[in-house]
């Protein structure tokens, strides 16, 4: 977090570029590595987030850069500090358009947005799942893309949409959850 610190988000989303190969392929395996991580062994999950942000800070921005700002801001937010975690999560959110990581860019939208809810009106973040969606179908991400479509498919209940449309909105995701053999979730 000092390092962090030490730069203001203008200097972060302008900051130099990751150039060695050896380093963007461990961030990426990081970056992987993080949703099964957090199923299979949670307590490694905090690790592997920093990771990537040193990583990000210490040899520059790189594609898989924005996965692991999203990643650190939720972990801030979870253990208590919201306004850090909001930070780095827009941020994450905000270098997919400097750094053009289309790979990551539904889970990025989907982590940041858990965040965005402990700040925002859920009315006016919850269509942000959608475009998750979107991006990570177009990514061939169908994981990621279906977390998306469930949670903005919940939230539709809990933000007050009429019973008659979350029924047809539950209907369209069971749907395409059965299409893409995920119905299991």
């Amino acid at each position: 977090l000092f390092m962090l610190n030490q730069n203001s988000d203008r200097v972060l989303m302008n900051y130099k570029r990751m150039t060695d190969s050896s380093k963007i392929k461990a961030m990426k395996f990081l970056a992987r590595l993080e949703t099964p991580c957090g199923m299979a062994r949670p307590d490694l999950q905090p690790f592997v987030a920093m990771k990537k942000v040193h990583l990000s800070l210490s040899h520059g921005m790189c594609p898989f850069s924005p996965v692991g700002f999203a990643h650190f801001g939720a972990l801030l937010a979870r253990r208590g500090n919201i306004p850090d975690g909001y930070r780095y999560s827009k941020m994450g959110k905000n270098l997919l358009s400097v750094i053009g990581s289309k790979e990551v860019a539904g889970e990025v939208i989907c982590v940041s947005t858990h965040v965005f809810c402990f700040v925002e009106p859920v009315q006016s973040t919850n269509e942000f799942y959608q475009e998750g969606h979107k991006t990570a179908m177009a990514a061939g991400d169908m994981i990621i893309a279906m977390v998306n479509i469930i949670i903005h498919s919940v939230n539709c209940f809990w933000i007050g949409s009429s019973l008659p449309t979350v029924r047809k909105i539950f209907e369209s995701t069971r749907y395409l959850l059965e299409q893409q053999n995920n119905a299991t979730f």
